[in-house]
C-alpha cells in the first residue's frame, strides 16, 4: 500500500557527515502513537459539512447458515454498516458479510447498522441463524477444520519462493485453510495429492472459497499428468477456469479450452464464500457459480485421470489471503498414495554434506518446471544425487519455447531416496527453474501436517485517504489545468473492499504543510468510510504550486495512519 509523507525539516551538516551513536536504546526519542481521538478545528478558509439526519436502518437482510459459517446480505447505500454477534463487532463498507469460525448447532443473534460518514448510526436491523454441518456427499472432501492444516498426506502447495504458506487460519478463520502470499502475480497453487479419476457420466471439482479478493485471480485447473504449477502456457487437454477480480469488485471468468461465458460473474463481496465448480459431463465443460452456469465449453476430455490444482496470485503485485472452506470430488472413487518424508533439494548448486537414506522408500518422483532462454532442444535428462535418470514432460505435447513453464518429470533411482537431493539439469543452455518438488512412496503413510501461521493476518486496516480539487461546482478540471483563485472544493473519499476495515477516528487535512482543518467521525462510533466535500478559499495564495495531505487515523492505536496527497495550481 503506498504512503506518501510530506516531511519539512532543516538538516545542518557538519562536514557532509551525519553521525549516530547508539546510546543503549534507552534515551532514543520514540514517536508518540497516533491519536485515536480528534478534536474538530476548520480554519478561515475552509467550510467543511457537518453531519445531517441518521442513516436508513438496513432492509431485506438475508442470512444463510452454513459449516461453521452465516452469510449476510441486506440493502442499503450507507458508506459503511456495523454488524455485531454475540461480543463481536465488525465494519463493512458493502451491504453484506461473512461470520467465519461459528460453533455448528448454536444460534447467532446479529445486528446490523448503517454507519454515515460521521459515524453516526441507525437503529439496528435484527436476524438470526444457526450454522449445520455440511453433510453433502462427496467421494473426497476435505473441510480443513482439524487443528493443524493441512494434511500432507493429501495436499502440497506448489511457490516459486519462500513467499507463501497454506496453514489452518487465523481468528475468525480457525475452521478454514487460509493461503496466504507475497509473491505477487505469480500463482501459488494447492496440489491435490488424490486423483480426480473421471466417471462414464458427470464428474465435479468443488471448491468453496472467498478468493479472488480485490485485486486477485483463482485459478482451477484439471491436469491429465504430474503437473504441480499453474503457469503459462496452459498445458494441453488441460481443463482450467480462471477468474480474475479488479479493485472496483468487478470479475471476469476465463475457460480453456475453447470456453464461452454464458453469463457475467456476480460482482464479489469481500470476505464471502462462494461455490464454484468445474463439470465435466459427456457433452463438455461447465463452470458453476453458487449453483449458475456461468461458461460452457464442447471439450470432452479424453484422459480418465487428472491432477486437481487450486491456486491464487494477485493482479498487480499485492499481497493475498484467500480462505478455503472445501475442496471435494463427486467423482469415480480415488485414494491419495501412502507418502513419505519430503527432502531438501538443490538445483544445479553446491552438493550437500550429508544425505542420509530414507526407510521404507519403494518409489520416488521429481517434479521441476522451467523456463528455457532461447531456442533449443527440450532437456530429457537430469542428474540427481550423481546418477542420470531421464527427464519427460508432465504432460504430452507441452511445448518448449522461451518464456513458457515447461513442466517436467523424472522417476529417482534409489540413491535419491535420502533427506537431500541435488540435481543438475543435463544442458549446456541456459534455463531457469522455477520450481521443483519431490514425492516419496512407500508401504506406510506418515501423517504431517503445518503448524506456522499465515503470511498475511486478518486484522482489518485503513483505506487510503484519496483527496481531488475540484472546481467551484464541484466539478473535476482537465488534468494538470490551473484553477482561477477563489472557491474550489476538495473532496476527501476512504473507501475500500476488505472484508473488514479499521475504524475510523477523522482525518487531517494540512494545506502547503500547514495545518488547516481536522475532521472527526465519531459521532455514535468510528465511521469506516465515506465522501466528505469541503469549501476552501484560495484567495490569498499565491499563483502557482500547492498541496493538499489528507492523514486518517484509526480508533485503533495499533492501526497505522494512512495518508493521501493531492497537488494543485492557481493562475496568475
Amino acid at each position: 500500500m503506498k504512503r506518501v509523507v510530506l516531511v519539512v525539516a532543516g538538516l545542518a551538516l557538519v562536514a557532509g557527515v551525519i553521525v549516530l551513536r547508539d546510546t543503549g536504546g534507552s534515551d532514543l526519542p520514540t514517536a508518540p502513537p497516533p491519536p485515536t481521538k480528534l478534536k474538530a478545528y476548520t480554519a478561515e478558509q475552509l467550510l467543511v459539512p457537518g453531519a445531517t439526519g441518521r442513516p436508513a436502518t438496513p432492509a431485506n437482510v438475508v442470512a444463510r447458515a452454513g459449516h461453521h459459517k452465516i452469510q449476510l446480505n441486506w440493502s442499503g447505500d450507507a458508506p459503511a454498516y456495523e454488524v455485531r454477534w454475540g461480543e463481536k463487532v465488525r465494519l463493512v463498507t458493502r451491504p453484506g458479510t461473512q461470520l467465519n469460525g461459528l460453533e455448528n448447532e448454536r444460534e447467532q443473534q446479529i445486528d446490523i447498522r448503517a454507519v454515515d460518514s460521521f459515524g453516526q448510526r441507525s437503529q439496528p436491523a435484527r436476524t438470526k441463524a444457526t450454522p449445520r454441518a455440511d453433510n453433502a456427499p462427496y467421494t473426497f472432501a476435505d473441510r480443513f477444520d482439524a487443528p493443524a492444516e493441512p494434511d500432507l498426506q493429501r495436499w502440497r502447495l506448489s511457490k516459486r519462493t519462500d513467499c507463501a504458506r497454506a496453514t489452518s487460519g487465523d481468528e475468525d478463520d480457525h475452521d478454514r485453510l487460509v493461503i496466504s502470499s507475497s509473491c505477487g502475480t505469480r500463482a501459488v497453487t494447492l496440489r491435490s495429492r488424490t486423483p480426480f479419476v473421471r466417471d462414464d457420466a458427470e464428474s465435479r471439482l468443488v471448491v468453496e472459497t472467498d478468493a479472488p479478493s480485490t485485486g486477485g485471480k483463482l485459478l482451477l485447473d484439471l491436469v491429465p499428468g504430474p503437473v504441480s504449477v499453474q503457469g503459462e502456457p496452459v498445458p494441453p487437454n488441460t481443463v482450467r477456469a480462471t477468474v480474475s477480480t479488479d479493485n472496483a469488485g468487478n470479475s471476469i471468468l476465463e475457460l480453456v479450452p475453447n470456453g464461452t461465458t454464458v453469463k457475467p460473474v456476480p460482482a464479489a463481496l469481500p470476505g464471502v464464500t462462494v461455490r464454484w465448480e468445474i463439470v465435466l459431463t459427456p457433452a463438455g465443460v461447465q463452470v458453476v457459480r453458487d449453483g449458475d452456469v456461468l461458461a460452457t465449453s464442447p471439450f470432452v476430455p479424453q484422459w480418465r485421470e487428472a491432477t486437481a490444482l487450486v491456486g491464487v496470485a494477485a493482479l498487480a503485485g499485492d499481497r493475498i489471503r484467500a480462505g478455503i472452506d472445501l475442496i471435494g470430488y463427486r467423482t469415480a472413487k480415488a485414494d491419495a498414495p501412502s507418502t513419505g518424508p519430503t527432502p531438501q533439494v538443490r538445483v544445479d548448486g553446491p552438493a550437500s554434506t550429508s544425505a542420509l537414506p530414507l526407510a521404507d522408500v519403494t518409489a520416488g518422483q521429481l517434479r521441476i518446471a522451467m523456463i528455457p532462454s532461447r531456442e533449443s532442444e527440450p532437456i530429457t535428462a537430469v542428474k540427481v544425487n550423481g546418477v542420470q535418470v531421464p527427464l519427460r514432460p508432465a504432460v504430452e505435447g507441452v511445448p518448449w519455447k522461451p518464456g513458457a513453464e515447461y513442466p517436467a518429470v523424472a522417476d529417482l533411482p534409489r540413491e535419491a531416496f535420502t533427506d537431500n537431493l541435488n540435481v543438475q539439469l543435463v544442458t549446456q543452455e541456459r534455463v531457469q527453474v522455477t520450481h521443483t518438488d519431490v514425492e516419496l512412496t512407500g508401504p506406510r503413510s506418515i501423517a504431517q501436517r503445518e503448524t506456522a501461521e499465515p503470511l498475511v493476518d486478518a486484522k482489518p486496516t485503513l483505506a487510503d485517504p484519496v483527496p481531488e480539487v475540484l472546481d467551484a461546482g464541484g466539478q473535476p478540471i482537465e488534468n494538470g489545468a490551473a484553477f482561477n483563485r477563489g472557491r474550489v472544493v476538495l473532496e476527501v473519499r476512504i473507501n475500500a473492499l476488505n472484508a473488514s476495515v479499521a475504524g475510523l477516528a477523522g482525518f487531517e487535512i494540512r494545506l502547503d504543510g500547514n495545518h488547516v482543518a481536522t475532521v472527526p467521525t465519531t459521532a455514535d462510533g468510528p465511521a469506516a468510510a465515506g465522501r466528505w466535500r469541503i469549501s476552501l478559499n484560495t484567495a490569498a495564495l499565491t499563483a502557482g504550486p500547492h498541496a493538499v495531505e489528507v492523514k486518517a487515523f484509526s480508533t485503533d492505536s495499533e492501526v497505522h495512519p494512512e495518508t493521501g496527497y493531492v497537488p494543485f495550481l492557481l493562475k496568475p
